[in-house]
C-alpha cells in the first residue's frame, strides 16, 4: 500500500517538474480570464463593459451589472462561437480582443454616421439658402406696401430702393446694411 501512495506521489512530483499541467481545463480558462479582466466573483467594471458590447452585438448577457453569472457565460458562448473560437464561456486573450474590436468598429460606424448626418444638415441649410432669392421687383413691391418709397417698380437696384431697404431695416431693429438677407426678407416678406 506504501509502495502505492510513493508511486502515486513521485509521479505526480515529476509531472509538476516537467511541467505537464494537471489542472482542469476550466480552471485554467478562469485563472487567464482573471489575469485579463479581473475577479469574477465580484461586481466587475470590466465585466459590465463585456456585457455592453455583448447586448450591442445582439446577445443576451442578462443585466449589465457587472456579474459574471450563466447569462453572461452563455452569451460569451454564443459569441466565441460565431466568430470560429473555442467556446469555452470564459474570456481569453482574443476574445477579448474581437469584443474590443467589435466595439472600435461600432463607434466607428457610429461616427461616421453622426458625420454624414451633420453633413446632410449643413447641405440642407445651404439649398434653404440657395432658396432665398427674391426678385428686385419682390422686394420694392413689398416695401411699397410696408409704406417705403422703394421709387418706381422697376425691378432695378437703385439707390432710393438701397435707401427704402435701409429706413425699413432700421424700423425693424435689423443692421441697416441695404441688403436683403434672410432676416430683412422674413420681416419683408409678409407685406407681399
Amino acid at each position: 500500500m506504501r509502495t502505492k501512495g510513493y508511486i502515486i506521489v513521485s509521479i505526480l512530483a515529476l509531472l509538476t517538474f516537467y511541467g505537464c499541467n494537471i489542472v482542469p481545463k476550466s480552471v485554467q480558462y478562469q485563472r487567464e480570464e482573471e489575469k485579463l479582466i479581473g475577479s469574477t466573483d465580484i461586481i466587475n467594471p470590466k465585466i459590465e463593459e463585456v456585457q455592453v458590447i455583448l447586448k450591442d452585438e445582439g446577445y443576451e448577457p442578462g443585466n449589465t451589472d457587472g456579474r459574471m453569472g450563466k447569462e453572461t457565460r452563455d452569451a460569451i458562448k454564443a459569441f466565441q462561437e460565431s466568430i470560429g473560437l473555442r467556446s469555452t464561456g470564459y474570456i481569453d486573450k482574443t476574445t477579448l480582443v474581437q469584443l474590443e474590436d467589435s466595439r472600435r468598429t461600432k463607434e466607428i460606424l457610429e461616427s461616421k454616421k453622426d458625420y454624414v448626418l451633420k453633413l446632410k444638415e449643413v447641405k440642407q441649410k445651404d439649398s434653404q439658402k440657395a432658396e432665398f432669392k427674391p426678385t428686385t421687383k419682390d422686394i420694392q413691391t413689398a416695401l411699397k406696401k410696408a409704406g417705403f418709397n422703394p421709387g418706381s417698380l422697376d425691378g432695378k437696384m437703385g439707390p432710393r430702393t438701397r435707401q427704402a431697404i435701409k429706413d425699413f431695416q432700421k424700423s425693424k431693429g435689423l443692421v441697416p446694411d441695404g441688403a436683403v438677407g434672410p432676416k430683412t426678407w422674413a420681416s419683408l416678406s409678409k407685406y407681399l
